[in-house]
């Protein structure tokens, strides 16, 4: 199970594959079962961007079944309220699942900007919902009441390393109940850096799994977009180094595995790092940087 692997593994792997717009399986879902042996785990990210996808949850049972491996779906608060959340989340017990990744959901935007968000709990306050499900215990408005069983989560939440007061933000969510943390695309090993120092300068322990976002994208407009629609910095020296390159793909292959490199040198063993693989897509990328991290 995920929950031991991410503690034995020296260099835990997650790889996110996302659910498809129809009712076919995609091409992608064929690619990852080709190395699934060196992943720990599959994310499936629930409506990202705010955009229609097929349940995660529906997905991760697909998923799971088919590549037999470990699965993580995502939960966000952005599309039901808590009595919604909390049936979603008990059916996905029922089906097996036993991780689940918190997020409070992308804002609406573009074509989608008249969707309305409810967001009627955080993601903080989710994740101390399912800790009382893992009880036996639902909320119900204001109380919580016994239900029948105990579901058995291990529950993961987002970490954004620049993000102000992003310290105070994770030490309330380790006292809320996460499990691990996964983050957004980075990549610069200094952003990560600066967080760690940060928090040991306030006294946070930070002693749950973080697994680093890596995006291995093959090509410059690929790249542009990635920066333009999920607002993630480059610096401009591995930019300027990509463009000067010519074989872009491999190129930021080594980028990414030179992050990787440095924050395991700079963080292991005093903290458990592992990474989070996002390819969007491009699922040959993905596999080359999985290989590469496990050597």
């Amino acid at each position: 199970m995920f929950r031991e692997l991410i503690k034995e593994k020296d260099v835990p792997i997650t790889y996110e594959l996302w659910s498809p717009r129809g009712c076919m399986v995609n091409q992608h879902f064929e690619a990852v079962s080709r190395f699934k042996d060196k992943l720990d785990a599959v994310n499936i990210p629930d409506n990202p961007l705010a955009t229609l996808r097929v349940s995660s949850i529906a997905y991760s049972k697909i998923v799971m079944d088919r590549l037999k491996i470990d699965v993580i779906p995502h939960i966000n608060c952005r599309d039901r309220n808590s009595l919604a959340l909390q049936s979603d989340i008990l059916g996905a017990h029922l089906l097996g699942i036993r991780n689940l990744f918190i997020v409070g959901g992308d804002k609406p935007a573009g074509k989608t900007v008249k969707t309305k968000g409810v967001w009627a709990v955080t993601s903080t306050e989710l994740c101390k919902i399912v800790k009382h499900l893992n009880e036996g215990f639902a909320r119900s408005n204001d109380d919580l009441v016994e239900i029948y069983g105990k579901t058995d989560f291990f529950v993961g939440g987002a970490i954004v390393f620049d993000r102000k007061n992003e310290v105070e933000i994770i030490s309330r969510k380790i006292e809320a109940g996460f499990d691990f943390f996964q983050s957004q695309i980075v990549f610069s090993h200094e952003k990560v850096l600066n967080f760690f120092r940060e928090a040991e300068e306030r006294g946070v322990t930070i002693n749950k799994p973080v697994l680093v976002g890596l995006s291995p994208q093959p090509s410059e407009k690929a790249l542009n977009k990635l920066v333009r629609f999920l607002r993630v910095e480059m610096p401009k020296s591995s930019a300027d180094r990509l463009r000067r390159s010519g074989d872009f793909a491999g190129e930021m292959l080594s980028v990414c595995l030179e992050v990787a490199d440095e924050l395991k040198s700079a963080l292991s063993p005093k903290y458990k790092i592992g990474f989070h693989i996002m390819p969007l897509g491009y699922d040959d990328l993905g596999r080359k940087l999985v290989e590469g991290l496990r050597g």
